[in-house]
Order: structure tokens, then C-alpha cells, then sequence
């Protein structure tokens, strides 16, 4: 209750998350952590493999796998960038 008496309600925190991704993208996404964990563990995904695991065709599973490359690289040059700040010209 406020100082006046009147009930207010609290409106939780925003969090900041990534927007929702679609199924395509839920799929590059989940492909790149397995590609990461068999990087780890010093093995390859195949594209037969990725696709089994997806449940889909072989060819699709590679497109997957090379998708989910350039996912892990577009991260880690945004990543490598964070650091980075703008800086003008004060002369």
C-alpha cells in the first residue's frame, strides 16, 4: 500500500532476453551447442548425424551443421566486439 492507502501493484523487472526464436532457429541454435560439445570433447557432427538426431533428412542435417557455423562465428565476432566502444573525432 502506498502512503495514500491505495494498493498499487508491482510489475516485475523486464529481463532482457532474446527474442523468441522460431523453429528453424531453435534448431540452428541447439545444433551449434552440439557442435561445441563435440568440439570439446574433440569430435565432429556429422550432417547424417545432426540430422537423425533432428529427425530429419541427411542433406537438411548438413544444412544445419553449416547454419549453425555461422551462427557460432557471427557470436564470437560479436563477442570479440564487446569490448570495443565508439570513439569521434575531438579535433
Amino acid at each position: 500500500m502506498s502512503d495514500t492507502g491505495a494498493a498499487t501493484a508491482r510489475v516485475p523487472e523486464q529481463q532482457h532476453q532474446e527474442p523468441e526464436l522460431d523453429p528453424l532457429q531453435q534448431q540452428i541454435v541447439q545444433v551449434a551447442q552440439w557442435l561445441a560439445e563435440a568440439e570439446d570433447a574433440g569430435k565432429k557432427r556429422s550432417g547424417a548425424e545432426v540430422g537423425r538426431r533432428l529427425g530429419v533428412a541427411p542433406r537438411t542435417g548438413q544444412r544445419r551443421v553449416d547454419k549453425a557455423v555461422e551462427y557460432r562465428e557471427e557470436r564470437q565476432r560479436q563477442q570479440g566486439r564487446s569490448h570495443l566502444r565508439s570513439v569521434t573525432n575531438l579535433s
